[in-house]
């Protein structure tokens, strides 16, 4: 198990791995985005999440990105994950991470924008910090002392938590005192049943899963702490959207294009066009999960829009926890709309 304390060394922790790998590769001058003889890229590498609706697959098998091919190179168990594999050159389109997260990488140099939002708490969706039904844990004073499981680090668990820790009048001192136990979702269970943790973080398909092999009970929502939001999103890399901006196009259109599909249409309608594609190209494994755990909403708006305050909302966190300097950064130079048809 990885287990940080502090709230400032966990933040510093992923953010100084990610530059240990981003900077030799600049260094070196890396593949920066053209095809070779001056055209643009046309083979997109991605990484996706294992039993989750991935709209970019679902942009290719709606037919939204004509003249591009997908290249997927693995999964992601997490936003850092994805934005590393992102930074360093290994995808030229992120999966979905935390606004919070693409915020510091902005703010230390790494030329990066988010595209589209991905996911977030409307339509009902929230993530939930769940206790086994008989525990003692019903505030955040309770945790002092005890360890939380989430997904990753640096994302948006811990953002969610330490504003509610604020929220609830804990000093860093008592904040410095709860652990969080990075755990995949579906570890998580046999570890509260344990006590190997106290508690857990969990996301709309980390709960369907614990919850069918013990009782749970829920001490605060996400939504209970910052309101509903659109939390995090995909992002692309400055000069790869320079060098190529017709594939840019494209590409983030079909996306939000598949987004809105999600969004507008019941969630056997989105299973019948990903299923056959997933099957097609060798995913077929991924249907089970994606059947059973997909809520049928990504928890974003129709016309899915990154806006000024999806970045501000973080911005305090970040600033307190000194990974950013808010008067050095507006909110605007975290993301672009440009290629984006809903922002028109």
């Amino acid at each position: 198990m990885s287990i940080m304390n502090s709230g400032i060394g966990r933040t510093i922790t992923w953010i100084t791995a990610l530059f240990a790998v981003v900077l030799p590769l600049s260094a070196c001058g890396g593949a920066a985005g053209g095809a070779d003889g001056g055209g643009e890229v046309t083979t997109i590498r991605y990484q996706s999440y294992a039993g989750a609706v991935d709209p970019l697959q679902l942009a290719d098998a709606l037919g939204y990105l004509e003249g591009l091919e997908l290249e997927k190179v693995g999964d992601t168990t997490g936003g850092p994950m994805s934005l590393q594999a992102l930074a360093s050159r290994q995808t030229d389109i992120g999966a979905s991470a935390f606004f919070g997260a693409i915020t510091q990488l902005v703010a230390t140099g790494v030329p990066i924008k988010a595209v589209v939002p991905m996911y977030g708490s409307l339509n009902g969706l929230d993530q939930k910090l769940v206790v086994p039904a008989d525990s003692p844990i019903t505030s955040a004073r309770d945790l002092i002392g005890k360890k939380i499981a989430v997904n990753t680090l640096g994302a948006n668990s811990e953002a969610v938590l330490d504003t509610w820790f604020e929220q609830e009048g804990l000093t860093q001192e008592e904040q410095d005192q709860v652990t969080l136990v990075v755990l995949p979702p579906l570890n998580t269970p046999q570890a509260l049943e344990e006590g190997q943790v106290d508690a857990a973080v969990l996301a709309f398909l980390g709960y369907q899963q614990a919850a069918k092999s013990m009782e749970l009970r829920t001490v605060v929502t996400d939504v209970d702490v910052v309101g509903p939001y659109s939390g995090g999103g995909m992002s692309m890399r400055t000069d790869f959207m320079e060098q190529n901006p017709e594939t840019t196009k494209t590409l983030v259109e079909g996306i939000a294009r598949a987004v809105n599909f999600v969004e507008t249409h019941d969630k056997q309608e989105v299973f019948d066009v990903l299923f056959p594609y997933l099957e097609e190209h060798g995913y077929g494994d991924y249907v089970e999960p994606v059947e059973a755990n997909f809520p049928g909403t990504l928890g974003v708006p129709a016309e899915p829009v990154i806006e000024d305050k999806d970045i501000e909302l973080w911005l305090d966190w970040l600033e307190s926890r000194g990974d950013v300097d808010t008067g050095a950064i507006d909110a605007s130079d975290v993301y672009t709309n440009e290629y984006n048809p809903y922002a028109e």
